[in-house]
């Protein structure tokens, strides 16, 4: 489990567009620098009762190990080694758990986001001299003071204790592939993905919370919209959405069923994918999307 530390409207009537070198060539074989997320962290209360409300979404949960500085967690994970995690620190023990904590005096909800690399030298090189990082435990993390603090680079995380039945979600979800930020830095994450050569074109967005043209930080696994600050649901906690892939949404409909849940009207999206969208104040501080693709 990594204890460490994902894009974009118009603004201003200005389409951000960056040039498309969201891959790069190495020996004549493409590659991609930032290829999809790798791990949303969501800071719950009681890491007991979302536990058992995410289970009644339909998600199987693989229980954390034991943490020296009393972090507790569960883990919603997919194949691909994307993970969900659900994390709770009872006191402020050390750096984390300090910044835990106090988020947690504003509400439930992701306080970092990660973005995954197959290749983390390649960025450090691409970050050298132009942004201050930090290595820690295999991921690229940025100083508590910088404005990209919320997000690390990491190289996604496989366990030997993995088992195929922590892949098995009732709700046929297979993936973790879209986040929603809502921040006033557009500017400073804008300027890191260009740099990384990640790709942000308009596109519309059809939700409960935004419903227009927006901006998206295309990855080859998935995507990042960011949105103003304006639309953050819990002061200073900019991950707003997470957008899980399913590959029947009937059966998501037939476990919110189960679970005695209301199941909100469908979505319909671009390119023929439809969505459900389940409030923050059921998820625990997000706006969680399940996204069936045409």
């Amino acid at each position: 489990m990594k204890q460490d530390r994902r894009l974009i409207l118009l603004l201003g009537g200005i389409v951000l567009v960056v040039s498309p070198g969201a891959a790069y060539e190495k020996a004549g074989v493409q590659k991609y620098v930032v290829a999809g997320i790798d791990h949303l962290p969501v800071v719950v209360r009681n890491l007991d009762s979302a536990t058992a409300f995410y289970r009644k979404l339909g998600f199987a949960l693989k229980p954390g190990r034991w943490h020296q500085n009393g972090i507790r967690n569960q883990h919603i994970k997919f194949k691909n080694g994307i993970e969900l995690e659900l994390i709770t620190a009872s006191q402020p023990i050390d750096t984390l758990t300090t910044e835990y904590c106090q988020s947690l005096q504003e509400g439930e909800g992701p306080v970092f986001f990660g973005l995954y690399t197959p290749d983390i030298a390649v960025v450090a090189r691409r970050l050298d001299r132009r942004w201050k990082y930090e290595r820690e435990s295999g991921a690229i993390t940025f100083p508590a003071s910088d404005l990209l603090h919320p997000l690390f680079l990491g190289t996604r995380n496989s366990s030997p204790t993995d088992k195929p039945e922590h892949f098995s979600h009732l709700n046929t979800a297979n993936s973790l592939i879209g986040l929603w930020l809502a921040t006033d830095n557009t500017a400073s994450y804008v300027h890191l993905f260009q740099h990384l050569g990640i790709v942000i074109r308009p596109g519309k967005v059809h939700t409960p919370f935004v419903n227009g043209t927006a901006s998206i930080a295309t990855l080859k696994e998935g995507e990042v919209v960011l949105l103003p600050a304006s639309f953050q649901t819990v002061p200073h906690h900019i991950v707003i959405g997470a957008t899980v892939r399913v590959s029947n949404m009937d059966s998501v409909k037939a476990v919110l069923c189960k679970g005695g849940l209301q199941v909100p009207a469908l979505i319909k999206g671009e390119g023929g994918a439809v969505s459900l969208f389940l409030s923050p104040e059921l998820t625990h501080g997000i706006w969680l999307e399940f996204r069936k693709d045409r």
